[in-house]
């Protein structure tokens, strides 16, 4: 089926200058979740311009402290994807009203084993389609708290888990 509806956690103010596209890179990398946006939106309690007096452009030119910078505004709890056990694992989430959908991307060579996801949505069971394995099953499955928690038992190079939302 078609891809479902990106889920972001904050706004990157299209700036059209050559750093912003490294600081993209390592808040995908850090699975912080954005939307390009075209001027600051309401719908984000985070809405990065870079080059504004909160985000200089002197502070971009280190993207990893600049991206650190936004991980602690936005803060671990209210980050809608985290992903433990690896700092080789990208995650693109989406979402409907009906289904959640999570890709994974580990870029690190290697196949990981025992990968806990934690997606601050609650959701009902689902499954993994591995690359190399096919379908898994997801194990230490819990909804507490309005979030999902669930570990993947092997990662190799990509996975897309299928979740039902839960309504």
């Amino acid at each position: 089926p078609a891809d479902l509806p990106p889920v972001a956690d904050l706004g990157v103010v299209d700036a059209s200058t050559p750093i912003i596209g490294e600081v993209m890179n390592l808040l995908a990398r850090r699975n912080l979740l954005y939307e390009i946006v075209t001027s600051p939106s309401s719908r984000y309690r985070v809405n990065i311009a870079v080059g504004s007096r909160e985000y200089p452009l002197e502070d971009a030119a280190d993207p990893s402290a600049f991206a650190l910078k936004i991980r602690r505004q936005l803060t671990d709890e209210q980050r809608t994807l985290r992903i433990y056990g690896s700092e080789v694992v990208i995650g693109r989430l989406t979402r409907d009203a009906a289904r959640i959908r999570l890709h994974l991307i580990n870029y690190g060579g290697r196949e990981i084993e025992g990968l806990r996801v934690r997606i601050r949505i609650p959701a009902a069971t689902g499954h993994a389609l591995t690359f190399g394995a096919g379908r898994v099953e997801l194990t230490d499955y819990a909804v507490a708290d309005g979030a999902t928690e669930f570990s993947l038992p092997r990662l190799g190079v990509y996975a897309v888990i299928d979740l039902s939302a839960d309504r």
